[in-house]
C-alpha cells in the first residue's frame, strides 16, 4: 500500500452482519482479508448489532470475535436520542444518526455501508471530511492504490 498509516473505516452494522452470513462477500473480504486498514465501530453500534445477531440468530460468538480481534470501538457519551437530534442533518433514516457520530468520533476518512442513501453523503463529504462508499467501492479504491 502507498501510505505508511493505515486507512481508518468506520463500518456500518449491516456490513458487519452481512460478513457473518456470507463468506462470498465483500462485507466478508472487508471484515476479514484487510489488515492494512484499522476499521471502527462504537458502543451504539455494538449494542445495535447484539440485537441483530439475536433477532437472526446468528452466532454471537463469531460477532463478539469479531469485534474483539477486528474493530476497534470508540464509545459516544451521549443518548442514542441526543445522537438523533445532534446528526439529524446528515442522515435520512434517523436511526443511522449514531453511525455518521461514531465515524466522526473515530475521526475516520471512510464510512462502509450498504445503505448509502440513508445517509446525506455530499453532507458528511463537505462537513466531516468523511466518504461514504458500499464495502465493493472501498475494495476498489484499495486496489487502485
Amino acid at each position: 500500500m502507498a501510505t505508511d498509516r493505515p486507512i481508518r473505516v468506520f463500518v456500518d452494522s449491516d456490513v458487519i452482519i452481512s460478513s457473518l452470513i456470507s463468506e462470498s462477500g465483500a462485507a466478508f473480504t472487508l471484515i476479514s482479508h484487510t489488515e492494512q486498514v484499522e476499521l471502527y465501530t462504537s458502543n451504539h453500534s455494538v449494542s445495535e448489532l447484539n440485537k441483530v445477531v439475536d433477532r437472526l440468530h446468528l452466532q454471537q460468538e463469531e460477532l463478539h470475535n469479531i469485534i474483539k480481534n477486528r474493530l476497534i470501538s470508540v464509545r459516544i457519551d451521549q443518548t442514542y436520542k441526543k445522537v438523533q437530534i445532534q446528526f439529524a442533518d446528515y442522515v435520512r433514516d434517523f436511526d443511522d444518526a449514531h453511525v455518521v457520530a461514531g465515524a466522526r468520533e473515530a475521526r475516520v476518512s471512510f464510512l462502509v455501508s450498504y445503505n448509502v442513501r440513508h445517509f446525506n453523503a455530499e453532507k458528511i463529504r463537505q462537513d466531516l471530511q468523511i466518504i461514504l462508499l458500499t464495502p465493493g467501492l472501498f475494495l476498489q479504491y484499495l486496489r487502485s492504490l
